[in-house]
């Protein structure tokens, strides 16, 4: 399997080496999803011991607001050295988790393991040689049937894609991302939740969506919350 350009692993690992405050809090969406009850969201909420498998985890903000709510959690990431901080960051929160390095498309765990994947901000990260395809794909394995996807996912509009460079595939080469991670690297993206529905029915069905349009001083982010059902 061909990786990504190798700067993206170094550029996380170094981003995330600087949060060394050990106090982290979880994105909005991930505490209003799990949490909180809308007219247009449906599906079972989790219980304690259900298992959780949060992907690119990152400072473990949302890591640490799984475990907070009694849930079995697991994790992963793309370097070694990110997996150690939050284990860190997590044992000085007394909590505990199975964290592990991995990638969208490569996920090191047993097919039919978990109730529940959390993928926020970073399902639509593609590897070369590989599609945003590949990285659902490999979610519907490790996820039980009937088990749960809790992602967000790019629009089209949001800031990341300015100046990048679309391929056949519906992915962009990004081109002057303001935090320099992700130069050269291939973002998907949709403009329509009608596109995201029908790109990810293959392996999921009862959809619900929402979505966040936020200027933050300048960084103008667009993305669609999902939630679905695996086939």
């Amino acid at each position: 399997m061909a990786g990504p350009p190798p700067p993206i692993d170094d550029n996380y690992e170094q981003f995330y080496s600087k949060k060394t405050g050990v106090r982290v809090y979880p994105t909005e969406f991930v505490v209003r999803t799990f949490l909180a009850e809308y007219p247009g969201l449906s599906f079972r909420k989790p219980k304690p011991d259900d298992k959780v498998l949060d992907i690119a985890f990152g400072d473990g903000r949302n890591t640490a607001f799984l475990c907070d709510q009694g849930y079995a959690v697991s994790g992963i990431e793309i370097t070694e050295g990110i997996v150690q901080q939050t284990l860190e960051r997590l044992a000085k929160l007394d909590h505990q988790a199975d964290l592990r390095v991995g990638r969208n498309s490569s996920i090191p765990y047993d097919s039919e393991q978990f109730d529940y994947i959390l993928a926020c901000h970073c399902c639509y990260y593609c590897d070369e040689g590989e599609t945003f395809a590949d990285n659902l794909r490999e979610y519907a394995r490790v996820l039980k049937p009937g088990a749960w996807l809790v992602a967000s996912i790019a629009s089209r509009d949001s800031f990341i894609f300015e100046d990048a460079f679309e391929l056949d595939d519906g992915s962009l080469r990004i081109k002057g991302d303001p935090y320099q991670n992700r130069d050269g690297y291939r973002l998907h993206a949709f403009s329509t939740k009608d596109q995201v529905q029908t790109y990810l029915s293959p392996w999921f069905e009862n959809f619900s969506f929402g979505f966040s349009g936020n200027d933050y001083y300048g960084i103008s982010e667009r993305l669609y919350w999902v939630v679905c059902q695996k086939r």
